[in-house]
């Protein structure tokens, strides 16, 4: 009898099969993309991996990122390739390029930049444009190749803008407007998008400081766009409350979100906040309160130290504060202009002091100058300078970065998350999936890519505050789960052979480092890699081989099974130029 021929087979490992069953030694078959065979496998593999030592577990799904752009320029997703996620969501919080007209390719680009720091000229270079609608879209990333799996929201801010045009912040509908919106929301479902995502958050913000078009809409246009979901019964939907804290208001919202779609209300971001210190247990409380009544209702968490390098050229993390967003939603002269002006710092001091929907603490001990010109400031924390110059600590702030023309790069220490207790509590709640990673945004300022090495090198194997089995099963099938994304996360038979193989001793994060050649276009990106990855499969095929990139694109677009591969967009009927 012949012997059993698979493509690969993945030797002697500790399998984590995703499920939360009991790890045990053993082996993984794969053929055609898909886990064949798992425990002790006969035959041969024509590609052998010895996994003797090594944790052996799905790949990792990366629930929030903001990769749309990128991934014209970078099929793998970095950061998050380099940290065994083999999927990726995109068009989260009401944002994406599709659908977008030809004429609004220039405005949707200016405010990708000022919303998640997309950098401007990287995409004026890279992206292709070649789709109007979502469809559309999906199919071009297959057709220039994908080293991740992606999947997608339908971007709530994107349909008003094509729809509307450069009116999409008016809040009445005219005519026949949510008819064209609903039927936009309908061939997204049809183009296989998981479902709605909204945004009525004060962070983001438009390119001239305004609220987004999301931002914008009667409660009225949005629950008749989720209606909608109650026809297709697939996928999730997703929004970021004006308060992503998540008081009372917002659970109510996502109850509702749940209820009009018929499907699971995903909360975009949890973190502990040093500000609002119990405010994230509060919110926890609110989602098991919420599920035992019937909804189904999850928080994304934010399970990892979060730090921001960043200057004021371009950073938007401010734009919660209604002042610091007008002074700085403009070009760099009238941002100088107005940060030099007495009475706009009197309003900046002002939001500081009163407003609490920020995300930064607030205190000036954790801000420090990370690199400038003047030598004299480098490495120090500004309540120290301050204090040895007789300013305030906004003034000392204002001055040093108004000096050179706001290019001086500045280091917060606890934007959020910076208690390791509090995160260990989010990452362990029933309701709550792990990792917000941003992935795509906030290139210069933010590394949160990470969370899963963190997750398993910390959480796991240093504090041991949860399994290694449980680990895994949030990481993957619970992300999968909670979105509404089917036959995703385990090491079953059938299920696609997205892996991991690891060594769990050798895990750690590298150095953060801004890197400047990451970019195209240029710019820097502040960069952090793993260490420990033995290797990454997606789709069957390996992208990673002891942490270097292999070159391969096996990645897919994922689509629901609403997907209709013979549909006929019902709304947008523009040729893409």
């Amino acid at each position: 009898m012949a012997e059993l021929q698979y493509d690969v087979v993945i030797r002697n490992g500790r399998i984590v099969d995703g499920t939360r069953a009991p790890s045990f030694i053993g082996d993984v078959a794969v053929s055609g993309g898909k886990v064949v065979s798992i425990g002790k496998v006969p035959g041969r593999g024509r590609e052998e991996v010895d996994a003797t030592g090594k944790i052996v577990a799905p790949g990792f799904i990366d629930i929030h990122t903001h990769y749309d752009a990128q991934v014209q320029w970078d099929p793998y997703c970095s950061q998050s390739c380099w940290h065994g996620i083999t999927t990726v969501i995109m068009s989260l919080c009401g944002f994406g390029f599709a659908p977008c007209r030809p004429d609004d390719r220039e405005r949707v680009m200016r405010r990708m930049t000022r919303v998640e720091a997309i950098p401007y000229e990287a995409m004026k270079l890279s992206m292709r444009w070649d789709w109007v609608g979502q469809d559309d879209y999906m199919t071009s990333l297959e057709r220039s190749g994908l080293g991740v799996n992606a999947a997608f929201y339908i971007p709530h801010s994107a349909i008003r803008a094509y729809v509307m045009g450069t009116d999409d912040r008016r809040k009445d509908l005219q005519g026949d407007e949510l008819e064209q919106l609903k039927e936009l929301v309908r061939d997204g479902y049809r183009a296989g998008a998981l479902g709605l995502s909204t945004d009525f958050s004060l962070i983001d913000r438009d390119a001239d400081g305004g609220l987004l078009p999301s931002a914008s809409a009667d409660m009225s246009e949005i629950e008749e766009l989720l209606k909608i979901g109650r026809e297709f019964n697939v996928g999730s939907v997703e929004v970021t409350p004006e308060d992503i804290s998540l008081g009372e208001p917002e659970i109510e919202l996502l109850q509702r979100f749940s209820d009009l779609s018929g499907r699971p209300a995903i909360h975009t971001a949890l973190f502990h906040s040093n500000h609002k210190p119990e405010a994230f247990r509060e919110a926890l409380h609110r989602l098991e309160e919420a599920n035992a009544r019937g909804y189904r209702v999850y928080a994304l968490g934010g399970i990892v130290r979060i730090g921001s390098l960043f200057n004021l050229i371009e950073y938007n993390l401010f734009d919660d504060m209604p002042a610091w967003a007008e002074a700085l939603a403009c070009p760099v002269e009238q941002k100088l202009e107005n940060l030099e002006n007495p009475d706009i710092r009197q309003k900046l001091q002002h939001d500081l002091d009163n407003y609490l929907v920020r995300v930064w603490s607030g205190r000036w001990d954790k801000i420090k100058v990370f690199e400038s010109d003047q030598e004299k400031y480098v490495g120090r924390w500004l309540d120290e300078i301050a204090a040895s110059e007789c300013k305030t600590p906004l003034d000392a702030f204002l001055d040093i970065a108004v000096a050179e023309g706001l290019k001086t790069f500045f280091y917060i220490a606890d934007l959020t998350s910076d208690d390791e207790d509090a995160n260990a509590e989010v990452a362990k709640h029933p309701f709550v999936v792990p990792g917000v990673s941003d992935g795509g945004a906030h290139t210069r300022f933010l590394s949160m890519g990470k969370y899963p090495t963190i997750m398993l090198a910390e959480m796991v194997r240093d504090h041991k505050v949860m399994s290694l089995e449980e680990a895994h099963w949030r990481l993957s099938a619970f992300a999968a789960h909670a979105t509404g994304i089917d036959n995703l996360g385990t090491l079953q038979p059938g299920m696609p052979a997205d892996i991991v193989v690891y060594d769990l001793e050798k895990l750690v994060i590298s150095t953060p480092e801004p890197v400047g050649e990451e970019i195209v276009g240029g710019g820097l990106r502040l960069v952090e890699r793993s260490v420990g990855f033995r290797a990454i499969f997606v789709n069957g095929v390996m992208t990673f081989e002891n942490d270097i990139c292999t070159g391969k694109l096996p990645g897919r677009v994922i689509r629901t099974s609403a997907y209709d591969p013979d549909y006929q967009p019902s709304t947008y009927q523009v040729a893409a130029e």
